[in-house]
């Protein structure tokens, strides 16, 4: 009797082997071997799919390999599995945006936001989709009210100058700067995919 609590308390190898598998996919994305860490989180997502950060980590993989379609799929469905980190929706925008489906993405930075409203680079990329959606009227909405809540913004600025001129913002989208490891709960996550800079 004792044997058989000790054997369901104890976690089974398979276990261990995703826990080591996470680890070693963390630190070959950390390290920028896209191939090898996007290897490993499909092998763990074959094995347990029902975890979101396999997901998110191999979308993130892609992304940096300018997989956008694959990257906007395996999103999806990290946030089917979990719907309450933003920087899950931040990626999927990032996708998004790079497939030219603003209106996805500023559907997904509206989530991000509701979400975590004080990240102003979500405000800010989200404003841009809409200005490249040619929502002017709105994105200026946007603009000031992101103005008046952090005044030396200084890409805001930047944006509404070339809005107010009538010419479509000529910004390359960086890829994410840092990786994120999300855990569900964690009040920030250090890193952004960045609002777009010039």
């Amino acid at each position: 009797m004792i044997f058989l609590l000790i054997l369901a308390a104890s976690p089974l190898p398979a276990q261990y082997n995703i826990k080591k598998l996470m680890e070693e996919g963390k630190r070959t994305l950390d390290q920028g071997y896209y191939v090898t860490s996007m290897q490993i989180f499909s092998r763990i997502t074959a094995l347990k799919p029902n975890l979101y950060e396999p997901w998110y980590l191999m979308a993130l993989s892609k992304y940096h390999l300018e997989d956008y379609k694959g990257a906007d799929e395996d999103c999806q469905q990290a946030l089917k599995l979990q719907p309450y980190i933003p920087d899950i929706f931040e990626l999927y925008a990032m996708t998004c945006i790079r497939q030219e489906k603003f209106d996805s993405a500023i559907i997904a930075y509206t989530k991000a936001i509701e979400l975590t409203s004080d990240k102003r680079d979500y405000w800010f990329n989200r404003a841009y989709c809409i200005y490249m959606t040619d929502n002017v009227k709105l994105a200026r909405e946007q603009l000031d009210y992101m103005l008046r809540r952090w005044p030396n913004f200084t890409e805001a600025t930047a944006l509404l100058r070339e809005l107010q001129a009538g010419t479509k913002p000529r910004r390359s989208l960086p890829g994410p700067s840092r990786i994120a490891f999300p855990k569900l709960g964690e009040a920030t996550i250090p890193h952004q995919l960045n609002r777009l800079t010039h």
